[in-house]
């Protein structure tokens, strides 16, 4: 019997952690005015607005690099079980289990999807010289 209640506390525990996560606003990386990333969850001591926002400043020294092409964009497993978006060797985000499990898959599943919609979009935005 205790075995069972213990059980049953720790998924209460973790659903009532899901329902939490889920009711704060999500935070939002945008180029352009164009949403290209949506941090639903809390992680490492930040809300899923700081996270965005942690995101969004690595976004802009990468863009700096003029010669960003689709393939230097890249899913690596990290620690934990996650995963990381990479570009060009320097770390943009990291693809939590939180993530992965709201949207019914695995951290480097979601990975490449996003990395997919990335590798789309961040050639299109990266700073140009001026000729």
């Amino acid at each position: 019997m205790k075995k069972t209640a213990v059980v049953a506390l720790a998924l209460l525990v973790g659903w009532v952690c899901m329902a939490t996560a889920q009711t704060e606003p999500p935070g939002e990386v945008t180029v352009g005015g164009e949403i290209i990333l949506r941090i639903r969850f809390s992680a490492g001591g930040m809300t899923p607005k700081q996270r965005a926002d942690a995101i969004t400043i690595r976004l802009r020294t990468i863009l700096q690099d003029p010669d960003i092409q689709p393939s230097d964009i890249v899913v690596k497993p990290v620690a934990g079980g996650e995963a990381g978006i990479y570009v060009k060797d320097q770390l943009l985000v990291t693809v939590d289990k939180a993530h992965a499990n709201f949207h019914k898959t695995t951290p480097m599943k979601l990975g490449e999807i996003w990395a997919k919609h990335l590798r789309e979009v961040l050639p299109q935005v990266n700073v140009k010289p001026m000729q």
